[in-house]
């Protein structure tokens, strides 16, 4: 086993941070994890500083953050402060490594097997590899990268898709879409919609559609509602983010030509139950001539809340 280093998984709104080291058979082992909620810190360093403690530092600090890694800087859009990784050596790291949040979940293979995950589409088994495995993950965003395994090797692909174009699959969604678009958007990415703000500007237009004094903020609190049965347009716009996840799930499945896909992030997990009732596998499969190919693909859900930290470690151990 290797020595204990730090991983670290940063989003825009939880950064999680565990002791790991690795094991001979290329498996992470979690040692210790502790959650940090970003907005309540005023920088990475501070949230670093506080989890080391009194411990005098760490050979490594293996960091998945969800944003563009760009030599020792990352650029986003979601996490709260800048990030400097020359900086955070100061905290008494030997070494600090960045990568995109979801190059890391996709080299998190340990949580991948049928047992610790959630099965969301019906019979559909899970092919064996070699194959292309596409990760998505509803959070703050839409991330999202591809696992390519070949003649036994494997390559791991960013993507972006919160910025593909939203295609709205009935009417009640083209009308949000106009809703959005005469309060003067000028493009409407999947990610207005198939994340957790997404969620929360849905609920928001079927308001203001049906002229509805929107009482929910969050999206916390907008799922909190719908569980409760307290709020139609609660449910309405979860039933929604549903479907239109399933049928990005299927746009994406094509074109990248996935054998398997797996869902990961906050909010898939928190409306676990509404996406298993939901249009979700129907809308996925809903390609024409393509429903055939589409039903074989298995999409799985991820909940392991030590996914990132995983992935980002078992990248930092890879790379080579």
């Amino acid at each position: 086993m290797s020595a204990p280093f730090v991983s670290a998984d940063i989003g825009g709104t939880n950064a999680r941070l565990a002791w790991v080291r690795a094991c001979s058979d290329g498996r992470i082992e979690v040692l210790a994890q502790r959650r940090y909620l970003c907005a309540q810190h005023p920088s990475l360093r501070a949230i670093l500083a506080d989890f080391m403690g009194h411990a005098r530092g760490a050979p490594a600090l293996a960091l998945a953050v969800a944003g563009l890694v760009d030599g020792d800087r990352i650029f986003s859009r979601n996490v709260p402060w800048p990030i400097d990784t020359a900086d955070l050596r100061a905290v008494g790291f030997g070494e600090v490594a960045a990568v995109n949040d979801f190059v890391a979940v996709a080299h998190a293979w340990q949580c991948m097997n049928e047992a610790d995950t959630v099965l969301l589409t019906p019979r559909a088994p899970m092919p064996p590899e070699p194959g292309t495995s596409l990760l998505l993950g509803p959070g703050t965003g839409l991330g999202g990268a591809l696992r390519v395994t070949r003649d036994g090797r494997t390559l791991v692909l960013p993507c972006e898709p919160q910025q593909v174009a939203l295609a709205p699959g009935n009417l009640r969604e083209l009308a949000v879409l106009g809703h959005w678009m005469r309060a003067g958007a000028g493009h409407v990415g999947v990610g207005h919609a198939v994340s957790g703000p997404g969620l929360a500007n849905l609920y928001r237009a079927l308001c203001a559609i049906d002229g509805a004094r929107p009482r929910w903020r969050s999206s916390d609190q907008i799922v909190t509602a719908a569980d409760d049965r307290a709020d139609a347009h609660a449910i309405e716009a979860i039933g929604m983010f549903c479907g239109l996840l399933g049928s990005v799930v299927g746009d994406l499945a094509m074109v990248t030509a996935a054998t398997r896909v797996f869902v990961a992030g906050g909010v898939p997990s928190k409306i676990r139950g509404w996406l298993l009732g939901s249009t979700f596998a129907q809308r996925l499969v809903d390609k024409d001539v393509m429903r055939p190919v589409l039903e074989r693909i298995p999409v799985r859900l991820i909940e392991d809340p030590a996914l990132g930290v995983i992935g980002a470690a078992s990248w930092f151990v890879q790379r080579g």
